[in-house]
């Protein structure tokens, strides 16, 4: 089993303000116990949640504490969006009326690698048959 953290799992877990903080605090501890296997991320969640994370003016040392962190993190594999990846994220985006570009590669990359979860808060991906929202 395995699981790809997604952008808004990230952003509840790191800002105590998100309606899901306290659930998304519950997950990781099941994360560290590797209740789901192994972690990914890709470099486009990664982009887009130091991205947001700047966006709503937390301050950019702790942005980039928050980001060394995460890429440090042993538990946690980067996958990255190569050309193939992209562009059938990109003929999926075009297919899909709410789905975020990202969500699309995340939708990809999980398809290619096997993964089965996405620890997310959107919804969007409960129409998706292939991938379980956790």
């Amino acid at each position: 089993m395995s699981l790809i953290l997604d952008t808004s799992f990230l952003i509840a877990l790191h800002s105590v303000k998100d309606l899901n903080h306290e659930n998304a605090k519950s997950l990781k501890i099941k994360l560290k116990n590797k209740e789901f296997g192994q972690c990914f991320i890709s470099d486009y969640i990664f982009d887009e949640f130091v991205t947001f994370l700047m966006a709503k003016s937390f301050p950019a040392g702790t942005v980039r504490e928050i980001g060394n962190v995460l890429l440090a993190e042993e538990s946690i594999k980067l996958l990255k969006v190569d050309i193939d990846i992209f562009l059938q994220s990109w003929e999926l985006f075009k297919k899909s009326s709410s789905l975020s570009f990202t969500d699309c590669t995340t939708i990809i990359l999980a398809k290619e690698f096997g993964v089965k979860n996405v620890a997310s808060y959107d919804a969007d991906f409960d129409k998706i048959s292939s991938i379980k929202r956790i």
